[in-house]
């Protein structure tokens, strides 16, 4: 564990500099919390349960997931204690204007994660030589902790900042966030891929062209016409609505839906629609657009990643 004066020394210009403030994780014992977060896995309450045990175990008061698989890291959620847009903003900032590229400690975790390795990296804000990085991100913060790993939703990183221009996370805090990240990230993970599968299966709902898609890779193979019928069937549609977008009679439809539910061994709706939404999970079709869209690279973000407020605990 590095004491202060050393942090403040550690250059983040080169990795061997960066590594000396990597820290090897250890196995947790759980908190009381714990039981709480795990069962928000998959919520909308999830990224402030998140917060809450963090702060009551480090002291920290703002959090930012992010999914470091791809070329560019993505975020995924961020919440501040205070119920305040902190987070969020410097986040989108963070992201939008590439300051991640000139980010040694995102460089670092970036590197953990392709080693599968899980470290926390710990960083006074101070310390930071890139003067606009400091100011535009992490501005009135005073120290920023980050733990990163593998996790089942892949790489993953979840920073932390706590504010106050010489404020830092206590020995104890860091400590305990330390013992502490070996379950963190694998419910953090898990978290993350029940938001992608439930978006995905929205998406699969409530996309003519995302359930055709679907449909022509399913191993059946689906004549064209067939296919433009059964993902409407799929869609909600009646026979008289694909009739008419489709140019054909409405008796064309209910042959095609006969032709259809034969082929499958189905004969109502309902089994066509179970048998759709296992050709969609299995093949997990919008699995790279939907991790795409859950990140914040535009303004709007998905409502299931809003700043949340963590009440009661300051």
């Amino acid at each position: 564990m590095l004491n202060s004066h050393e942090q403040d020394a550690a250059s983040y210009t080169s990795p061997p500099a960066i590594m000396s403030d990597t820290i090897s994780i250890s196995t947790a014992a759980a908190p009381s919390r714990l039981g709480v977060l795990i069962d928000a896995v998959g919520e909308r309450e999830f990224e402030v349960e998140l917060l809450s045990l963090l702060h009551e175990t480090s002291g920290a008061e703002h959090c930012t997931v992010f999914c470091l698989d791809d070329d560019v890291p993505r975020g995924f959620g961020a919440v501040s204690l205070d119920g305040s847009n902190t987070a969020r903003a410097n986040a989108t900032r963070y992201l939008q204007r590439q300051f991640w590229r000139r980010d040694p400690t995102m460089e670092v975790a970036r590197q953990q994660t392709r080693l599968t390795h899980m470290s926390l990296i710990r960083r006074r804000i101070r310390s930071i030589e890139d003067p606009e990085l400091r100011e535009q991100i992490y501005a009135q913060m005073g120290e920023r902790l980050l733990i990163c790993g593998p996790s089942a939703a892949g790489g993953i990183a979840l920073s932390m900042l706590k504010p106050g221009h010489d404020a830092m996370f206590d020995a104890a805090g860091v400590l305990e966030m330390q013992r502490l990240a070996s379950l963190l990230l694998p419910i953090v993970g898990k978290h993350i891929s029940a938001s992608w599968q439930r978006r995905n299966i929205l998406l699969a709902l409530t996309s003519i062209t995302e359930i055709e898609d679907c449909i022509a890779q399913a191993a059946q193979k689906f004549p064209s016409r067939e296919r433009q019928v059964c993902s409407r069937i799929i869609y909600g549609m009646f026979t008289t609505g694909i009739a008419l977008e489709l140019g054909i009679s409405e008796e064309t439809v209910t042959t095609y839906r006969k032709r259809l539910y034969q082929r499958l061994g189905i004969a109502t709706q309902r089994e066509l629609l179970i048998w759709y939404v296992t050709q969609w999970t299995s093949g997990e079709v919008a699995s790279t657009s939907l991790r795409h869209s859950l990140s914040w690279e535009l303004e709007s973000m998905a409502p299931s990643l809003s700043t949340g407020t963590v009440s009661g605990r300051h």
